[in-house]
């Protein structure tokens, strides 16, 4: 999947020729984490002041911020010429397949049976999917997936802890920080992973 520009000799040589140099795994996870929490934050206070009516419209509106800050913040942690628009674009449509999926469970099975669960474990491994793709990553899958969808889990559900506890406004906000760290940390972890073809090449002499 060479078509988003992420992986691939050209643009292996092209991020050499730039002197770009790869990210350690503590900083990608940190950043990660932080800088997701900051957008699921935001996306979150459309829940916690009631921005817009309707649940439908209050879930569409949360994922468009997340569509349109998500990858641009986390194209930090990419190392390829023109990250902030080829990895933008790239994650754009991998959050929209997630949002989606999840949508579909939550709706489809009234907000019952687990349906947030279920919904994010098939949406994250569409996810780390196209990211193992789109960077040429050979093999993995499996773990990729396990600890994305592990560090979203415990984000989420930590998040909905707090939001029992505090409630109102707060509570909301504190779901969306909860969230954000976890699955910012989840990616941030991925992203490090599927670069390991383009590590292999920046290191050489």
């Amino acid at each position: 999947m060479k078509g988003f520009g992420l992986s691939g000799v050209e643009v292996w040589t092209a991020a050499r020729q730039a002197g770009l140099r790869p990210v350690g795994l503590g900083f990608s996870l940190g950043y990660g984490a932080v800088s997701f929490a900051l957008v699921s934050v935001l996306a979150y206070s459309i829940w916690a002041f009631r921005l817009v009516p309707g649940e439908a419209a209050m879930y569409t509106a949360i994922a468009v911020v997340y569509l349109l800050l998500s990858g641009l913040a986390l194209s930090r942690l990419v190392r390829v010429p023109a990250a902030w628009r080829r990895f933008t674009l790239l994650f754009a449509l991998g959050f929209a397949m997630y949002a989606l999926i999840w949508c579909a469970f939550w709706f489809g099975l009234r907000g019952k049976h687990y349906a947030d669960l279920w919904g994010a474990a098939v949406g994250l491994a569409g996810l780390a999917w196209l990211l193992q793709r789109a960077f040429g990553l050979e093999g993995g899958f499996l773990k990729l997936f396990l600890v994305l969808f592990a560090l979203h889990s415990a984000g989420y559900y930590a998040g909905g802890e707090l939001y029992a506890h505090f409630r109102g406004s707060t509570g909301r906000l504190l779901w969306g920080a909860g969230h954000g760290l976890g699955f910012g940390a989840g990616l941030g972890w991925v992203l490090y992973h599927v670069q390991a073809p383009l590590r292999a090449q920046l290191a050489r002499p």
